[in-house]
């Protein structure tokens, strides 16, 4: 199977590219607001972890599966996307910040959805970084 590059794709790896010294010049410090919604959203995650099979098993036409369950699942995985769109609009204080919204915007279900704004968001936070 062949993968073309897209052009989202390519916008994504050109803004992780130009924020390469902001990145490389601060550590992340896992105290930031950013960080913290991250954390919450990654213990999400494992508790979806139950799940995966209903989740994967409702998926259709693009649609995550968890959007079309009811119950446990939707309100976990409701949870989650919460933490993911804040995060996003959240302001990047540090490279390690700015690494987790590089992570954000190519979750699965960022990229079922809104993957322009959060391609977008990462572009304006790796320029604000690295004004």
């Amino acid at each position: 199977m062949t993968k073309t590059l897209s052009r989202r794709t390519l916008v994504t790896g050109a803004t992780l590219a130009a924020a390469a010294p902001v990145l490389a010049a601060s550590p992340a410090t896992g105290t930031t607001p950013i960080a913290k919604l991250w954390a919450e959203a990654q213990t999400l995650r494992s508790q979806l972890a139950a799940h995966r099979g209903a989740i994967a098993t409702a998926a259709e036409g693009g649609i995550p599966g968890w959007m079309r369950l009811s119950g446990e699942a939707n309100r976990i995985a409701e949870a989650r996307y919460g933490k993911l769109v804040a995060i996003l609009n959240a302001k990047a204080e540090n490279a390690g910040d700015l690494a987790i919204l590089a992570k954000v915007s190519q979750d699965d279900d960022m990229l079922a959805g809104p993957r322009a704004w959060a391609s977008e968001r990462l572009a304006m936070a790796a320029t604000q970084l690295a004004a």
